[in-house]
């Protein structure tokens, strides 16, 4: 019997906490826009959307997967109606560079120099001034520009995690 009772005890303190909540795996749609399977992140979001159309986040992560394809309409459209919700970041940075992808520039640098990350003003300046440094810049690729505003966006996210670690 006291053999049993540890083992009986550690069967029930692992159930209880499957019960209680263990980490859920991600949903394929993430995982989907993370391994690059778009096609799959499309399906995933679109059918999330059926139940809440107006998640923000889901729309974000659908025009990412469009965005991703290559299919710059539908991306915007999504990134839209997001931002048509509220004002995401995420979504109204992809926007921007939606635009332009899609080469209508003056559109896409509006958005950027616009572009506000309420909470984070590191990455605000980041992109803003990239954007605008960026809009004067002749002979750049689209995809020259989009590299550099995602470098601009990382660094604005770093710059703000290291203003906000404590010191020791």
């Amino acid at each position: 019997m006291k053999k049993i009772l540890p083992a009986l005890s550690l069967f029930l303190a692992l159930a209880v906490l499957a019960a209680c909540g263990a980490p859920k795996p991600k949903p394929i749609g993430n995982v989907g826009v993370k391994l690059k399977d778009d096609h799959q992140a499309v399906q995933f979001y679109q059918n999330q959307l059926k139940d809440n159309p107006d998640s923000v986040v889901n729309l974000t992560n659908l025009g990412r997967a469009y965005y991703n394809l290559a299919d710059y309409d539908k991306a915007i459209d999504a990134f839209k109606h997001a931002t048509n919700v509220e004002p995401y970041p995420m979504a109204v940075f992809y926007l921007g560079l939606s635009h332009i992808a899609k080469g209508d520039l003056e559109t896409g640098f509006d958005i950027l120099t616009d572009f506000r990350y309420t909470g984070n003003a590191d990455v605000t300046e980041a992109v803003r001034s990239e954007a605008k440094r960026l809009r004067s810049s002749e002979d750049v690729t689209t995809e020259a520009i989009a590299q550099a505003m995602f470098k601009a966006w990382d660094q604005g996210l770093q710059k703000d995690r290291e203003a906000n670690t404590p010191k020791e």
